[in-house]
């Protein structure tokens, strides 16, 4: 009886854990404006910048950015971009399995275009509106009412991935980008990109379970 009892606990523990690690193979990747994880194609490396004391704060874990020191116009070495200057920035991130979805939050000055893989997501605000001057006061601006949410879902693929923000300068002295985001996915890990279980290892997960449920009726009947 203590050999069959053993048996059938191993079992379904071996169907429990084996069952986990198929189903629990889900990464996230988080995406965040800084200096070390945000390129961009002007001749300048990307900056970590202190904001001008009227943007929002850096979203999550990001830093607002630039190629170059235009944020806070007290801060040592400060310039403003000559108006028409469009700089684009870009995250390259790569998922390693089947996208399951993701999203990022957005803020700039003056504005930005946000771009997943080729395919524009959201357009750069127009030069109308008050105070554009200083940052754009709707579409994605620097102030927490301009904050953009983009659905990053429909764009994601497996592998390589390049998000690309064109941040523009249009009638304003201060200048900069901020972003933060994450992307889900998942993977097989007998080399597919599916998390979904097996049929194997539920099917010992099952034998497990009703093994041990016939064990205690079985114990339960001895004891009557």
């Amino acid at each position: 009886m203590k050999v069959r009892l053993q048996f059938t606990k191993t079992l379904f523990l071996a169907g429990v854990l084996s069952t986990f690690a198929i189903c629990s193979l889900a990464d996230t990747i988080s995406l965040n404006s800084s200096a070390s994880e945000t390129t961009n194609d002007s001749s300048s490396a990307t900056l970590n910048i202190p904001k001008h004391p009227g943007w929002a704060n850096p979203l999550g874990s990001s830093s607002w950015v630039s190629y170059g020191e235009t944020g806070d116009p007290s801060a040592p070495g400060y310039f403003a971009p000559a108006n028409g200057t469009v700089v684009t920035f870009t995250d390259m991130f790569f998922i390693g399995g089947t996208p399951a979805g993701g999203s990022v939050n957005v803020l700039a000055d003056d504005s930005t275009a946000v771009v997943l893989n080729g395919v524009t997501l959201f357009h750069e605000a127009t030069s109308t509106g008050n105070g554009y001057g200083t940052c754009s006061d709707f579409g994605i601006g620097c102030l927490t009412s301009t904050e953009a949410h983009i659905d990053l879902t429909s764009g994601l693929t497996a592998g390589w991935n390049t998000l690309s923000f064109a941040v523009a300068q249009r009638a304003g002295s201060s200048y900069g980008l901020d972003y933060s985001g994450s992307v889900d996915y998942s993977v097989d890990p007998n080399g597919g990109t599916s998390a979904t279980p097996e049929p194997a290892s539920m099917l010992l997960l099952a034998t497990g379970l009703l093994g041990l449920g016939g064990f205690r009726r079985w114990r339960k009947g001895q004891r009557g």
